[in-house]
Formats: C-alpha cells, sequence, structure tokens
C-alpha cells in the first residue's frame, strides 16, 4: 500500500471513531442543537426548502445549507439526533481529508498526516463535528476555498505550492486562468449559504493579504523598495504602507480575478437569498444581515462579550491536548517567517490564514468560542510542521522546551480528574467517574516524557497521537451518553407522551423555556408569560401540559385549573427541578386505559 493510501486509512479510521462514535445515542443539548434542528424538522415537515422557522416563526439566525444537509438526512434515515448530527459529521471527516491533502501541497505528506490527525482530535473540532450547528458546514466549505486555491496555484508552479528546483519564481500566486479558479469561487458561494457574508470576505482578505506581502518580500528582494529604517515602530509603520501600496493592491485584485469570481459566488449564493427575502417580505435579510451580522459586530448579543485576548484563551483550550505545544509552533513560525526559510509561501498563508481571522474576530463585540474554528485546520498545519521537525532534529535539540509541554500535558490531567468530580457533584451528580477521563492525558504525558528521556522522539509523538486519539473518543462519543441522561427535556415529552396517549403532545413552558423540548415534542411548544396565560391555554387545550420550574409552582392557579405534578427531573446544568403539571382528570384516564 503506498504512503498515501495507507495516510488516508488511518485518518478514515481516526476520524470515523471520533465522529461516529455514538453519535445518535444521547439527546440534543441545549440551546443550539436543539434550535437548529426543529428548524430542519419543521422544514421537512412542510417540505419547505426556503425559508427557515423555530417553534413555528421565523428563524434568521443562520443560512439555509445547514438545514438542507438535516432534510435530506431526515428523508433518508427518519428524524431522530443521529439524522440532525449526520451532516455535520460527514463534513467533518471531509475537513480532514480536506486538511491532508492540502498540507500535502504546502508541505510534505508526513506534516500533512499529522495536521489532520490533529485537527480530527482537537477537542473544540471534535465537539462541532459532531453537532447540529452550522460550524462544520461551515469550516468544510471554507477548507473548499483554500484547498481549491492551493491546489490551483500548485499545478501551476510545477506540484507544490511552494515550487519546485525548476519553477521559475516570476509565476504568480494565484491561479492560471479563470476556470482554475472557478471551484474556489464555488465554495465562497456555498459558505456564505453556511454561515454568511464572512463565507466570502475573510477568505478574499486572507488571500488578498497573503499576495500582498508576497509582492512585497519579492520587491525588497529585487531592490524597488528601501530596507526599513528607525525605531521599531516606524518600521512597523513602513512595513504597511510598503504592503498596501495603492498600485500592488488595485494589480492584486485584478490578479485574483473578483470580477469574474464575484459573479460565480452571486450565482450560487444569491437564488436562495433573493428567494427568502420575497417569501418573507425582507424579514428574514433584515434580521440576519443586520441583526446577526453587523450588530453581533457592534455589540454583544446575548450577553457573548468578552476581553480582546479572549479567542487566545479559546484556542488554548478548544487545540487540547495539542494546544501545549502551540506557543511554541507559533513561534517556530515568526521565526520561520523572519529568516525566510523553506515553504515560506505556505508559511505567510497559514500566517495570514490565522491572523487575519484572529484579528476580525477579535475585534468584534459578540464572542464565542465556535466563531474561531475556522483558524483549526491552519494551526494544525502549524503545529503538525513544529513537531515534524522536532523529530528531526539533533540530539538534545528542543528537548527541554518539549518536556515541558509534556509535563503541561499531564497536569492538565490532574486537573480534570479534580475538577470533574466538583463539576459532577454540582451539576450532574452520579457522574465522578467521567473524571477517569483525566488519566489518558495525564498517562500519556508521562509514557511520552520517558521516550524522550531515552531521546526515541518517534516514539514519544506516536504516544502523544494515540492519547489525542483516545482523548477524544472518550469526551464527544463516550461522555455525552453519561452527561446526557441527564438531560430533562425528553424525560418530560416521554412523561407527556404517556399520560396523553399521542406522539405529538400539546406542551406550555412558563419560567422553564428549552429549545430541546420542542423538538422531543415533535410540534411548537408555547411560551407563556404569566400565570394567567396558564388559565387561557388549558381552555383552548383541556389536554394540554404545562412545565414549569418546581419552585414557582406556587405562583401558577394549580387548583382553578386542577393541576397535578406527574413527573420532575433536575433542569440539566442548573440547581432546581423542573415539573410537568397536567389535569387530574386527564392523569386519572390515563391511569384507567393503562389498567384495561
Amino acid at each position: 500500500m503506498s504512503v498515501l493510501w495507507r495516510h488516508q486509512v488511518i485518518l478514515g479510521l481516526v476520524a470515523g471513531l471520533v465522529f461516529f462514535t455514538n453519535l445518535g445515542s444521547y439527546a440534543l443539548f441545549d440551546e443550539d442543537e436543539p434550535k437548529n434542528a426543529v428548524c430542519g424538522f419543521e422544514m421537512y415537515e412542510r417540505g419547505d426548502w426556503i425559508v427557515p422557522t423555530f417553534n413555528a416563526e421565523l428563524r434568521t439566525d443562520k443560512p439555509i445549507l445547514i438545514y438542507w444537509w438535516m432534510q435530506l438526512s431526515f428523508r433518508l434515515f427518519g428524524v431522530s439526533e443521529f439524522s440532525a448530527r449526520l451532516g455535520s459529521a460527514l463534513l467533518a471527516v471531509g475537513t480532514v481529508f480536506l486538511t491532508y491533502h492540502m498540507g500535502r501541497k504546502l508541505y510534505s505528506p508526513p506534516i500533512a498526516f499529522l495536521a489532520a490527525l490533529i485537527l480530527a482530535t482537537s477537542l473544540m473540532f471534535s465537539v462541532l463535528g459532531r453537532a447540529v450547528t452550522p460550524d462544520a458546514t461551515l469550516l468544510s466549505c471554507l477548507m473548499l476555498v483554500f484547498s481549491s486555491y492551493v491546489w490551483a496555484v500548485a499545478a501551476r508552479r510545477g506540484g507544490h505550492f511552494c515550487g519546485v528546483d525548476a519553477t521559475p519564481q516570476h509565476i504568480e500566486l494565484v491561479p492560471q486562468s479563470m476556470w482554475t479558479a472557478v471551484p474556489m469561487f464555488a465554495a465562497m458561494g456555498l459558505a456564505i449559504l453556511a454561515k454568511g457574508p464572512i463565507g466570502v470576505l475573510l477568505p478574499c482578505t486572507i488571500i488578498g493579504l497573503f499576495l500582498l506581502i508576497n509582492r512585497r518580500t519579492q520587491d525588497l528582494t529585487e531592490g524597488r523598495l528601501p530596507a526599513l529604517t528607525g525605531s521599531w515602530w516606524r518600521r512597523y509603520v513602513q512595513v504597511v504602507l510598503q504592503v498596501f501600496r495603492l498600485g500592488p493592491f488595485f494589480q492584486t485584485a485584478l490578479a485574483m480575478r473578483l470580477i469574474w469570481g464575484g459573479l460565480i459566488v452571486m450565482a450560487v449564493a444569491l437564488p436562495w437569498y433573493v428567494l427568502v427575502g420575497l417569501k418573507t417580505d425582507g424579514a428574514w435579510l433584515k434580521g440576519f444581515l443586520g441583526d446577526h451580522n453587523l450588530g453581533r459586530f457592534l455589540e454583544p448579543k446575548e450577553n457573548h462579550s468578552g476581553p480582546i485576548f479572549y479567542y487566545a484563551v479559546v484556542l488554548l483550550m478548544g487545540c487540547f491536548p495539542w494546544s501545549v505545544f502551540l506557543p511554541l509552533a507559533v513561534w517556530q513560525l515568526r521565526s520561520r517567517l523572519i529568516k525566510g526559510a523553506a515553504w515560506s509561501d505556505s508559511d505567510r498563508l497559514l500566517a495570514c490564514w490565522t491572523g487575519v481571522w484572529f484579528v476580525f474576530f477579535s475585534l468584534a463585540r459578540t464572542k464565542l468560542p465556535n466563531y474561531v474554528l475556522p483558524m483549526y485546520p491552519a494551526l494544525a498545519l502549524v503545529t503538525a510542521r513544529f513537531l515534524h521537525e522536532w523529530t528531526m532534529s539533533a540530539v538534545g535539540t528542543g528537548m527541554v522546551s518539549f518536556r515541558h509541554c509534556l509535563r503541561a500535558l499531564s497536569f492538565v490531567g490532574v486537573v480534570i480528574m479534580v475538577g470533574i468530580p466538583i463539576a459532577s457533584t454540582i451539576l450532574f451528580p452520579g457522574e465522578q467517574l467521567l473524571s477517569l477521563i483525566g488519566v489518558v492525558p495525564l498517562v500519556g504525558g508521562a509514557i511520552a516524557y520517558l521516550a524522550t528521556l531515552q531521546e526515541q522522539r518517534t516514539r514519544a509523538l506516536r504516544v502523544i497521537c494515540v492519547t489525542a486519539v483516545t482523548l477524544a473518543v472518550l469526551v464527544v462519543g463516550i461522555a455525552p451518553l453519561r452527561v446526557g441522561q441527564h438531560l430533562d427535556s425528553p424525560k418530560l415529552a416521554d412523561a407527556a407522551r404517556l399520560i396523553s396517549g399521542s406522539d405529538r403532545p400539546t406542551m406550555a413552558t412558563i419560567d422553564a423555556y428549552a429549545p430541546s423540548l420542542i423538538f422531543y415534542a415533535k410540534k411548537p411548544v408555547e411560551g407563556l408569560r404569566r400565570p394567567d396565560d396558564v388559565t387561557t391555554f388549558l381552555k383552548e387545550h383541556p389536554d394540554g401540559f404545562v412545565v414549569t420550574r418546581a419552585d414557582r409552582m406556587g405562583k401558577l392557579p394549580l387548583k382553578e385549573n386542577h393541576l397535578v405534578e406527574v413527573s420532575r427531573c433536575r433542569r440539566f446544568l442548573r440547581r432546581y427541578d423542573v415539573v410537568l403539571l397536567a389535569r387530574s382528570q386527564q392523569v386519572a384516564a390515563a391511569g384507567a386505559a393503562t389498567q384495561r
């Protein structure tokens, strides 16, 4: 078996384990998963491929692509948690393979293989690759953009992005013709259907900045620009002015074929945006483009704010266990960029990719961990190159810093072993055994450390890879089975079905809203605001059920409506109970029917 096929088989097995282990065996986690799943379900039931709704109301949060995936999955496999998550899982696997094949053109097959493995087992990517959210969909589209770009340039430069020995240096880092650029712009159109304008804005900014920096570097080398002088801040100003010169800026825009590319992007994305605008009288476009794009950038939404260094912390957590090496990998990348080491064009592209994405979302007022998921393939490649070069280094080189990373890995394992029992006691009692997950990084780091003492670098890296795969499967494939048992909505919906004898019980909530309840009730759930609304609801729906907090029951007209408690469970990740209320005569009728 060739190296290429061996790498792909191993990656397929790893990705299959990470993204499909128990994929549909646990309930949807509030709040994003059920919101998206309900939207896909409602569109599926209506046979509607255009207008997204949630709880029978217009949903303007996300574009259409994730709902199309879900509709296809529901039609093939029925409505279930597995079907809802299937599109994300398949696209996550595809992203792993795209990272591998792009990495081969940017660096080498061994680095590409390691990068794909790193990506598949980075915890944030592992989690979102199994979730009913548009993040995996967006990332797969963006990877198509960058992979198409890298492959088009590599085809022009002799088979590698950085060129081969016989490649003329004057060949530009753009696709050779409009036809070779079509896949890149078509993928941007899909990215707009996945998440909105950032699907074209940020990829074009990244590629454009990369081309401008490369043009400046070439002009410096050929003496067309003066060398930097003065204090450090003057030099930085000079760099900015040299990069964004007016002439090269317009030349770069023409070289990228933005006008023709824009037409391709619009041909892919515009039809649905026009149709949804027409069908909703512009309401969807106003809500999505105004509130969920511009509004989220200018002000924090739903209390999702954070300091300027928010995403630095998020990346260290989300890239775990590989994040213990990330600071060294980024520092090595900086050193290579300054020195102009081999594969410098690839390094510059990844630096622009991560830098633009990081700065853009750090400036945005609304901050969420999933916003920087598109950085993960680039960071995986940066980390993979660092680790690969470490294994090839001379005896003793970089060993001290590497051992510090392994100490950090084991230390996090200890923190997990201490922290999970505390969190379990408070949030999901009885799941203290999940603390054993911490044994994996603790032992993995220790074994790899022992390997470094004998200068067995390749063995140490293999141990870390096995540790990462094991940890990912446990965290995203096994732990949710245990934690999911504490989800309240499936239990309440099951109790309502049992009493009503209907597969779709009529339910309402007051002081206990949970999007997942709508998915498991399989029909819209009315949100009541005042105690008097309970009476009105029961007059309209005599066989209806009411869900509320146990500590708020005293405020409701229970006696007037003959309401009794029929089920109670702990609210997930909260320190109070939620209860299911039904009319006493309905409960009695259900009991009589059961006895018969």
